[in-house]
């Protein structure tokens, strides 16, 4: 009689499932990096969008609409200082509501791709599933 515990051992379709959690992670964080990476701008202006960014421009955005500062507002951004308008503050927030919506519209898109494939995922090419879904939202 052996002494090894069938029960421990870890089947293909577990190996399978693991590897899909990770493609699932991977694909959050390749989302994660584009959306928190910053943001170019026509005309040269480079903006950050980490969350605490995010959440600053849209506190910025309510703070006009309550007219509780007036403009014009310096603001530093990835490219340098701007004294922007309440438009221009607009304009930069929608922007980068723009590109985060997208981010995870093509994460969404990839991992419906991810969900509808068969059996171990482990050779799924995800960077660039999630570079050609963010060029087909563009």
């Amino acid at each position: 009689m052996s002494n090894i515990d069938l029960t421990q051992l870890i089947t293909a379709d577990d190996k399978a499932a693991e590897a899909r959690a990770k493609a699932y992670a991977d694909l959050a964080d390749l989302r994660w990096q584009r959306e928190t990476g910053g943001l170019s701008l026509p005309g040269g202006m480079s903006i950050v969008t980490t969350r605490e960014s995010q959440a600053q421009i849209a506190g910025v955005v309510q703070s006009i609409c309550a007219g509780l500062i007036s403009e014009p507002l310096d603001w530093k951004l990835a490219s340098g200082w701007a004294a922007l308008s309440a438009q221009d503050v607009q304009e930069l927030a929608r922007a980068v509501t723009t590109h985060v919506k997208t981010c995870f519209a093509a994460e969404r898109q990839v991992a419906e791709w991810l969900a509808a494939q068969p059996g171990d995922v482990s050779a799924a090419d995800l960077r660039t599933a999630f570079q050609t879904a963010l060029s087909d939202l563009a």
